[in-house]
């Protein structure tokens, strides 16, 4: 059973454990050398694009959030914005991208997360982000 809503080949959580319930979790992913945006993003340098380091805050968060609403989380979560983030290091493939999500706020239908990937002991990037849960889903 995947971790996500999303298919196999968009989804960013191999595992993913609660560090504090309802407060705190971990998401990991080991990224496959051969997954498809790694052929050319750089051809020759490969490495994970920026926007998807956004999306695997944004998997874990909604995987935090769904734990936290249980029976009433909806199918998928929407990111509704990217407050702050900061690339600080590239990842490159066979890596292991460890993604932590703190929950900081809630109000109602939106909750802000605060996001740190390392890679080991490295900090990789680090941000805010703003999950939405739709009007239906």
């Amino acid at each position: 059973m995947s971790l996500t809503p999303h298919g196999p080949g968009f989804s960013f959580l191999d595992s993913f454990e609660l560090v504090e319930a309802g407060r705190r979790g971990c998401g990991r992913k080991w990224l496959d050398p051969q997954l498809l945006f790694f052929a050319d993003h750089f051809p020759g340098q490969p490495l994970m694009p920026g926007v998807l380091l956004i999306e695997c805050g944004a998997q874990a968060a909604g995987a935090l959030w769904a734990s936290m609403l249980e029976q009433e989380a909806p199918k998928h979560f929407v990111l509704a914005q990217v407050v702050q983030f900061k690339i600080q290091q590239p990842v490159a493939p066979g890596e292991t991208l460890e993604t932590e999500v703190t929950l900081e706020n809630s109000f109602g239908a939106l909750a802000q997360f605060g996001v740190t990937l390392r890679v080991g002991e490295k900090e990789i990037a680090r941000g805010r982000i703003v999950l939405s849960r739709p009007a239906s889903s």
